[in-house]
């Protein structure tokens, strides 16, 4: 069976929204920003996806450029939650 830009969609569309249920779902503040990066990564996949069944011919770095920065966004937005709802429990 070979992958179709329909199933990366899918399964993109799928990790965004266990990211976003995560996120709703958890009380606790640092809890649900934890899931905020599946949220990110459901994004890069379907960046890694276009970028891989793109039309035009030559090499498509730019969805897997995209889906590295949006890692590190994603974990640089986690420490920074993080911190955040550190501080806001020690009060």
């Amino acid at each position: 069976m070979t992958p179709t830009l329909v199933a990366v969609f899918f399964v993109a569309g799928g990790v965004v929204a266990a990211g976003a249920f995560g996120a709703a779902w958890r009380r606790d503040a640092s809890a649900a920003v934890a899931s905020i990066p599946v949220m990110f990564a459901g994004a890069g996949v379907a960046f890694a996806g276009v970028a891989r069944f793109a039309a035009a011919g030559g090499q498509h770095l730019l969805g897997q450029e995209l889906a590295v920065l949006l890692a590190i966004a994603a974990v640089a937005l986690l420490g920074l939650g993080l911190g955040i709802a550190g501080r806001e429990s020690a009060r």
